[in-house]
């Protein structure tokens, strides 16, 4: 049943492109609620890399809540967020600006198939719950890798119900069931990347990759690809 609705969602949210105005605005009062500890285990492992000159972009920065985490606990040099939702775009500052944090952001309307970045801007790409949105995977890692510096990365988070979940639940504080449903509707199973159609879109974008489970949590690791010496291999 979990495997049939996540069929059904994805598919559905990527035809859509971008989440609508009254959809957003329960994203951002409700199921921001429940994703908020996973905003809280993306920070601590981008402290775990942390520096003072850090720049990083948030693709798919939805009400801007992991923006505001980022911010305040990483202080990154540069930070950015990105989003091809009008809503989510206006819902983000709102919420930048309630906790004080808009000063130190940039936000950009823009879509993640071809981000109005420079080449080798930016250290970190981070993207969570975006890339079961996205309609062209392969030019979307391909965007994520442009944009890094030589020794960047790109951390994409998604949650998968084909998972144990007991870790995640203690790590994340959210009952076994509900992490299930929530990836059912808003995530990408395991599989996907192991067989699916994003594994053929890794491929086919050629860029260099790494995947690592934790629970329910699946982090797609890119790299920026050197395609000079043929050196964008898994």
């Amino acid at each position: 049943m979990l495997s049939f609705l996540n069929r059904i969602f994805v598919r559905l949210q990527r035809w859509m492109q971008g989440i609508p105005g009254g959809p957003a605005h329960l994203y951002d009062k409700i199921v921001t609620k429940y994703l908020e500890p996973s905003y809280g285990y993306v920070v601590k492992e981008i402290e775990g890399k942390a520096s003072k000159n850090l720049t990083i972009v948030e693709v798919g920065c939805g009400a801007g809540k992991l923006l505001f985490e980022i911010t305040g606990r990483v202080k990154p040099k540069d930070v950015l967020g990105l989003d091809i939702s009008h809503a989510m775009a206006r819902i983000s500052k709102r919420n930048l600006i309630k906790n004080g944090m808009y000063p130190y952001v940039n936000l950009v309307l823009a879509d993640a198939h071809e981000m109005p970045i420079k080449e080798g801007c930016f250290d970190l790409v981070v993207s969570t719950g975006t890339l079961h949105h996205i309609k062209k995977p392969a030019e979307f890692f391909k965007e994520c890798s442009r944009i890094l510096k030589k020794s960047g990365e790109a951390w994409i988070y998604e949650f998968s119900h084909d998972a144990e979940c007991e870790e995640s639940s203690k790590t994340l504080k959210k009952p076994c069931f509900l992490l299930k449903t929530l990836a059912a509707l808003h995530g990408l199973p395991r599989s996907t990347f192991e067989r699916g159609y994003i594994k053929e879109a890794l491929e086919n974008s050629r860029c260099k990759n790494m995947i690592r489970y934790n629970g329910v949590i699946t982090k797609l690791i890119l790299y920026k690809n050197d395609l000079s010496n043929g050196n964008a291999l898994r």
